[in-house]
């Protein structure tokens, strides 16, 4: 089967760390396909014209910028994020799908982004119902669909609100719907449910 050229961005600031993960991975064995990016308004620009698999980012480019990254996530939901780890990532690491740092090996670092570019290529897959929901976020999309609050569904399943808000991000983040009706047609859909289950 064909291998498709994978679009990867790299936002960063120094242009000899960029310089050094370009070429890292044009000596790999990825087809690839690189843009060199600044600041995140430049990336924003990038996503009206070109289609990026993963995007290669220093976090401190997402300082205080979660809401406008959780909003890039959205409307590309087969995006990936890879996080370079200067040792400061804390709060950013749950932007990211991946991290690794500037120490690792060239073979590790294109390891975890081949691993990124199958996950980038599940949507398609998804298609056919390959989204791979787990067992518990399988209870949580049914105490959503039939209209269970947060805290409903975290008494329910005997777990914290915060883990049920957990699980609806990844929900989301995976089947790429996020209104309740849209998940009530999936979930049909999928047979998680049944159109007799649903409390009206």
């Amino acid at each position: 089967m064909h291998k498709s050229t994978l679009h990867i961005a790299i936002l960063e600031s120094s242009k000899i760390i960029c310089e050094g993960i370009q070429a890292l991975l044009y000596q790999s064995d990825m087809d690839c396909r690189i843009y060199r990016l600044e600041i995140l308004e430049d990336f924003t620009k990038l996503l009206e014209s070109n289609s990026v698999d993963i995007l290669i980012a220093n976090p401190v480019q997402f300082l205080n910028r979660e809401k406008e990254l959780r909003k890039i996530r959205k409307s590309h939901p087969s995006l990936s994020i890879a996080g370079i780890d200067f040792g400061m990532m804390h709060k950013q690491s749950m932007l990211t799908d991946i991290t690794f740092t500037l120490y690792d090996s060239p073979e590790h670092i294109v390891h975890l982004l081949s691993k990124l570019n199958k996950k980038s290529q599940s949507p398609l897959k998804e298609k056919e119902g390959e989204e791979n929901l787990t067992k518990r976020e399988i209870e949580v999309l049914t105490g959503l669909v039939n209209g269970m609050l947060n805290k409903e569904i975290a008494d329910a399943l005997n777990i914290s609100i915060h883990t049920v808000v957990r699980h609806r991000k990844n929900i989301a983040v995976k089947t790429g719907i996020r209104s309740q009706s849209g998940l009530t047609i999936y979930a049909i859909s999928k047979k998680i449910i049944s159109i007799e289950d649903i409390e009206i």
